[in-house]
């Protein structure tokens, strides 16, 4: 991971952002990122190894964005586990089409560089999506069973990953048919909890 200070990562991912809207990744250099964030190359290297480790550490950031995000959503839907799912289906799946790296492996341009990111070597960053957003469930609905949270929040990983990878193909609500499948089991394990809480 990244040995840089908090101002320069932020300048450093600021400026791949500004510089990917511009040219595809396989012309994005070190130089140029490092030139828009007015650092040296140096300390990009220093930092983050190569373009590939960049895009990596950049990912992880963007991951964490979003899972801020939907964090928000669940919390905000505490009393609806159903509306919450649906609204963090509904950011992730959707929300992060609006990133321009994003945008470059869902376009067809993307280096096997972004590629291996979300798909082969894409195991690293779904397990932190899954432990971010077990995290949201249990601190939302605190008791609900640690097996379906952990086995509903590797499935939603998975399902976010695999739509940045490929799109859906169709207009219809992705978000809410997805929703529709998993919400009886967050349902179920919300309840549960309540009733033990309860004495029920």
């Amino acid at each position: 991971m990244p040995r840089s200070g908090v101002p320069t990562r932020v300048a450093v991912f600021t400026a791949l952002r500004e510089v990917l809207t511009d040219r595809p990744w396989r012309k994005v250099t070190l130089e140029a990122v490092a030139k828009q964030a007015g650092v040296s190359r140096q300390t990009i290297y220093n930092d983050f190894g190569s373009r590939a480790g960049l895009a990596e550490a950049y990912a992880f950031e963007l991951a964490d964005a979003f899972c801020d995000l939907v964090a928000n959503d669940i919390e905000e839907n505490a009393d609806d586990p159903a509306a919450a799912l649906e609204a963090a289906l509904r950011t992730f799946l959707y929300a992060t089409s609006a990133d321009p790296l994003i945008r470059r492996v869902q376009d067809g341009d993307a280096h096997e560089d972004l590629m291996r990111l979300v798909t082969t070597d894409s195991g690293p960053l779904l397990a932190h999506i899954a432990a971010r957003l077990t995290t949201s469930v249990a601190q939302t609905w605190p008791g609900v069973d640690p097996a379906t949270n952990r086995a509903l929040a590797r499935t939603i990983a998975r399902l976010g990953i695999s739509y940045i990878a490929l799109p859906p193909e169709s207009e219809d609500d992705v978000a809410l048919e997805l929703a529709a499948l998993l919400a009886p089991a967050l349902e179920d394990t919300v309840a549960r909890s309540r009733r033990r809480r309860d004495g029920g």
